[in-house]
């Protein structure tokens, strides 16, 4: 039946489902659907080519008639409104965020947005005082400082937050850095300590260190420090019950809740690793990854490659015996988008890769996968549907 489909008619369902026809093309549509048998290669079409939406409503002809005449009527709202709001919208703009795989109808028929390109997601990089919050911009800047919190002195320089020792505080003061998927950050704190921030990830942090105090900070994510030193106060980074205490060194911790266990990986100096769950604690030496396993809290020691762990910094992303799975959480993260995996088999094989994040888009990579082992995949509004 799909294999003699008319064109006309199968642009028709096209451009339906991404929501692109017009008010006369909508009625041509319903039109055709009144022909016998071009309701069920509609809705053949859809369960081959969307299996998506297919699978997660059940497809009567009714509902999708009843849907095409609302959005007829909505349409036809529309173009009589249109001169009235034409003036409005030369001052106003309007943005909107459509989540999830569609919206639902009286009848529960899903529509999806289908684009032929990925969009990042308009979601900002955000950082809290209290119940104060800024959205921090790395464009914004251009490469000239900009006060952010005058009561803290705080400039941004393009992508780095830079913390004046000088601000003088007899209390702890925190500040909380929010970075979301697709980007990254970094923070000079005011002891001359450097972090980096990978997508995803959130740093709760004095706005200064103060004098014979620990130099503690709080991780939900991926974050490379680069610790000055200072023998007489402790710097302390906590993630979910580890504690990685260090007095100058660089070293990567990555705690994404997702994962099964807590890594710690070391390029230079000395850390300890403690589990504030069973007290358990490890020195950890350079070139080495300590692990704490989510599950019955051990710590176990590696030694690795540190470049694999650290290279993110830079913008390249290195895949190293990882399962397919795990790739493409990672994707989701460094690309800002979601994946749907409908594959009925597991991909059982470990991958190595390299991703130069800076230049290489979603869409190369999901092309090397597609070449190298078949793997089918389309675009619906910022989401990947592997099948």
């Amino acid at each position: 039946m799909i294999d003699i489909i008319n064109k006309e008619f199968e642009d028709l369902i096209i451009g339906y489902i991404s929501k692109t026809l017009t008010v006369n093309d909508l009625k041509e549509i319903l039109k055709k659907l009144k022909t016998p048998g071009n309701a069920e290669v509609f809705k053949e079409y859809v369960r081959i080519n969307y299996f998506t939406i297919y699978a997660m409503n059940k497809l009567d002809t009714d509902s999708i008639i009843k849907e095409i005449n609302n959005r007829i009527v909505k349409g036809e709202s529309k173009k009589n409104k249109r001169i009235y709001f034409m003036n409005f919208l030369k001052y106003a703009a309007v943005f909107i965020l459509i989540f999830g795989l569609g919206y639902y109808s009286n009848n529960n028929f899903v529509i999806i947005d289908e684009i032929p390109k990925i969009v990042p997601k308009a979601t900002d990089i955000v950082l809290s005082s209290g119940d104060d919050q800024v959205v921090i911009n790395n464009d914004a800047s251009q490469g000239k400082g900009n006060k952010i919190f005058s009561k803290t002195n705080l400039i941004q320089k393009s992508n780095l937050l830079i913390y004046n020792d000088s601000l003088e505080l007899n209390e702890l003061v925190y500040h909380t850095l929010k970075v979301p998927y697709g980007k990254r950050f970094n923070i000079l704190f005011s002891d001359g300590s450097k972090v980096s921030l990978n997508s995803g990830s959130i740093l709760r942090y004095p706005v200064k260190f103060l004098s014979n105090q620990k130099r503690e900070v709080f991780l939900q994510g991926e974050a490379y420090f680069d610790v000055a030193e200072d023998k007489s106060n402790l710097f302390v980074v906590n993630s979910e019950g580890i504690n990685v205490e260090v007095y100058g060194t660089k070293f990567m911790v990555k705690n994404y809740s997702e994962d099964f266990t807590s890594d710690i990986v070391l390029v230079s100096g000395s850390v300890k690793i403690q589990n504030s769950l069973n007290k358990t604690s490890l020195l950890l030496k350079p070139g080495h990854k300590g692990s704490v396993n989510k599950v019955d809290f051990k710590i176990t020691e590696t030694k690795v490659n540190t470049k694999i762990y650290t290279s993110w910094i830079d913008g390249e992303v290195i895949f190293r015996m990882e399962t397919f799975d795990q790739i493409l959480k990672k994707l989701e993260r460094l690309y800002n988008v979601t994946i749907i995996n409908n594959r009925e088999e597991s991909l059982n094989e470990l991958f190595n890769a390299a991703i130069d994040v800076n230049n290489e888009d979603i869409e190369m990579v999901l092309e090397y996968f597609n070449k190298i082992y078949n793997i089918e995949y389309k675009i619906f509004n910022n989401k990947i549907i592997i099948n």
